[in-house]
This record gives structure tokens, sequence and C-alpha cells, in this order.
């Protein structure tokens, strides 16, 4: 029962009760972004270091969640806190005029991104996908967008379309997707501008286009589809989105802000053969900074203002601060090697979790890829899109984030639909620490 795991999370985490109870008062719902909220009330953390995070009552926590894959460099990295320090202390946190230093950074990223040839840093990634479309409908002089169901872009009203539908009956057909808005607030017209189509399902993709034709600015995708779980493409459906792009005259754009140096060592996509006309990234790119990035062709990004009429602006982009710290994070932490070390942590986590549902006799998919991974509770196999992932069992979910956090585990985000991360600072222990309270915790979902 979830009356078990909830009693035993309450007697643990008091002081963040205390603390859930006032913030209540100053901020809606108790926490500064909606995702940060889980029933009852969310710890709150006071320090983080390596793999671990402490909370107000004390309690140390091997952290799978690493601020939603943005702090895979690990919490408060070496080479990152001295990055920051330096130009804190030498340079400024923000001086409102370009610095070369974000010269070197940009020609790192594109140095390991095939097909970016110019890029604009923004804060977020909700910023960076808001400014990718606004730059594909500048130069396409179209208005209409497709995505996929399920895939989360930001919280910009251009995307945040049939993200997570609060029930399956307002997803609409299965050939023909519903635009349905995530958020209230959002103008019919402007949710009637974003197509949805199913990840995996190219007849979906064609049929848009064709329905559309020549009304279409871009098509939006992650290669790895997250906040689904973990959903990896079809053989060859990467490839032929581009074709169905190039065929069409769409721009393809690739949202990696969570895949980028979690789904594989540098951009997901680069592993499919495939490239974009547009690409944006975050996290990882910031070192656990606010910063982000949108990039790809010099013949798109000449949109970009000064140089053309699509408006990018933005008092804090490209600030000293983020850019040492992500110049430091692709520079010194995220490599090949240790991009490996990290896939096989998740690898071996992923094995060790399969055989623990086994050993427990439930149902359950396990799915790791690159330094990321998902469980799907109340599913045998993988889904390959969001309306097979969204039937996993949601209670069982429950029970098993709140039995692994009051056993000193974050296992990933607080949803059924996100997924764990390994850093650059795990180790074997962590993956022991998670496999052990998972052994116990499955064992009780059984009962």
């Amino acid at each position: 029962m979830v009356e078990e795991e909830l009693k035993e999370y309450l007697s643990l985490t008091r002081n963040s009760r205390r603390a859930f109870e006032e913030a209540s008062r100053i901020f809606p719902g108790g926490v500064n972004s909606a995702i940060q909220f889980y029933d009852p009330y969310p710890i709150y953390v006071t320090k983080g270091e390596g793999s671990k995070v402490w909370d107000l009552d004390g309690n140390v926590y091997r952290d799978f969640c690493m601020a939603y894959g943005a702090a895979v460099a690990g919490h408060r990295n070496p080479a990152i806190v001295e990055a920051i320090r330096s130009v804190a202390e030498n340079v400024g946190t923000l001086l409102g005029f370009p610095t070369a230093s974000a010269i070197g950074l940009a020609k790192e990223i594109m140095r390991r991104f095939p097909g970016v040839e110019m890029i604009r840093f923004t804060n977020s990634g909700t910023e960076a996908t808001m400014y990718a479309v606004r730059v594909a409908r500048a130069v396409t002089g179209r208005k209409k967008v497709i995505k996929m169901e399920g895939a989360y872009h930001g919280a910009h009203d251009y995307l945040l379309i049939s993200d997570k539908p609060a029930k399956y009956v307002l997803m609409g057909s299965a050939s023909k997707p519903a635009s349905v808005p995530d958020s209230a607030g959002t103008p019919e017209e402007v949710a009637g501008l974003t197509l949805v189509a199913r990840f995996n399902d190219l007849d979906s993709v064609e049929r848009l286009l064709k329905e559309n034709e020549n009304e279409v600015a871009a098509l939006i995708t992650e290669p790895v589809q997250t906040n689904s779980g973990l959903i990896p493409p079809d053989d060859g459906y990467l490839r032929e989105l581009r074709r169905l792009a190039d065929y069409y005259n769409v721009l393809l754009i690739f949202d990696e802000v969570k895949t980028g140096f979690n789904a594989a060592s540098g951009p997901a996509y680069a592993d499919f053969g495939v490239e974009p006309d547009l690409v944006t990234m975050g996290k990882v790119v910031g070192g656990g900074t606010p910063l982000a990035a949108f990039g790809g062709r010099a013949e798109y990004m000449e949109e970009v203002t000064p140089l053309g009429r699509a408006v990018h602006y933005g008092t804090y982009n490209a600030n000293p601060l983020s850019i040492a710290a992500g110049y430091a994070a692709l520079t010194k932490v995220h490599n090949e090697a240790t991009f490996r070390r990290r896939a096989s942590l998740s690898a071996e986590l992923g094995k060790r979790l399969r055989e623990a549902v086994e050993e427990a006799g439930i149902t359950a998919h396990v799915m790791s890829y690159g330094a990321m991974g998902a469980i799907y509770f109340g599913l045998s196999e993988q889904p390959k899109d969001f309306r097979e992932a969204y039937r996993a069992d949601k209670r069982a979910w429950r029970r098993w984030w709140l039995g692994m956090i009051s056993r000193g585990v974050i296992p990933y985000a607080g949803a059924w639909f996100e997924e764990w991360f390994v850093s650059a600072m795990h180790e074997g222990a962590d993956v022991e620490m998670y496999v052990d309270a998972a052994e116990e915790v499955l064992k009780r979902i059984k009962t």
C-alpha cells in the first residue's frame, strides 16, 4: 500500500515538511518550478557534493536525478567550482558586453556538434527551442510546427502542446493526435499552429506534412525521446525524418537539451549519422549553471538579428560565470573516456535492476541508454512512443519513488516519465546502494 511508503517518508522529512508549509505561503505550491513538486511535499535540499545531496533533516541521498541531467559533471565538481571562482574574482559576474571567452566555448560545442556552423547562447533550454522555432518561421515564412506527442521542449506556448495530457482520452486518435495545450493561458490560435505526430511513427509525420503542405516551418524532435521515460528511435527513423524534411522543404530541428552528452558522448544525432538544420542544447553545456544554446547551418542562423529579422535578446546571455562553467565542463570533465565510464555504470544499473525486477516477480520494463535510464512499471516491453509509455502503472511508480527516497536514493526526478542520470562523479558504490534499495522496494511493491 502507498500508505506504508508515505508514513516512512513523513517520518524522515519533518523539517522539509515545515519548510514546505512556510514556502507555500510565499511560492505557489511551495516551489519555483512545477516539476520540483510531488505529493505530499518535496524534500528541501541544503547542499550537494559529487553524487550526493543533503536535506534539511540531515538525510543523505545518492542522487540519480542530477538536476534533470544538468548537473552530470557532479555536484560541486572541483574543475567547475574553480572556474566559477576564478571568473567571479577576476572578471565579474555580468558585464553587459561581449566577451572573448564565449568564443572558446562556442568553438568547443561546434567541434563536437556536426553541422553546427553558427551558434547563439541563451539561458535555458526553453529559450533555445523557442528561438529555434522563431528562426525556422522567419526563414520559411510559414507558421506551423510539427512536434512529437509526449515530448517536452520547454515551457513556452509554441511547444508546450500535447506534452503530458491529463487524460488518455484527451490525446485524440492514434492516427491524428490532438493538439492539447498543457497550460491554461495558451491561446487556441497558438495551439492550432502546433501539429502533433507520434514518435517512431513515420506515417503520422508524413500525413501532417501532406495535409499542411507549404504551411509547416519546422519539424522538431529529440533523437532519443525523453520525458516519456526513455524511447530510442527505430532503425532508420531519423534518416526518414531527414528525408521527409528535405522533400517537404521544412527545417529539421533536433532538441539535444537533455540528450546531449547524456544519451551519447556528444549530440545523440551524431550516433545515427543524421544532421539537423538547427539544434538546441542546454543543461550539460552550462556545467550546472543557467546556459543553453541554439545553432545550425549558417544560412539559417544568419536570419538572427542583427544580421536578419529574427529577434534574439537576453541580458544574461553568455554571461561570464556560465561560460566559464560550461567551458570547464566540456574541456575538463565531459570527454569520451568519462562518457564511457558513465554509460558503463548506467548499463550495470539497468542490468541489476532488471534482475531485481525478475527476482521480485513484478511486471516492469527497465531501459538504459547511454548514461540515462528509465523504469516502466506495469509494462513488459519497451514502449515505442508516449501513448504506449503512458499505460505505465503510476501507482506502482509512486510507491517506488517514496520507497527509494526513504532509503536514501533519488532514483530519478519526481515523475513517472523521468529518467535517471549517471554523473561523472558517480561510483560503483552508488549503483550498489541504488540496487540494494530497489530490491527492498520492489519486493514490497509485489505485496
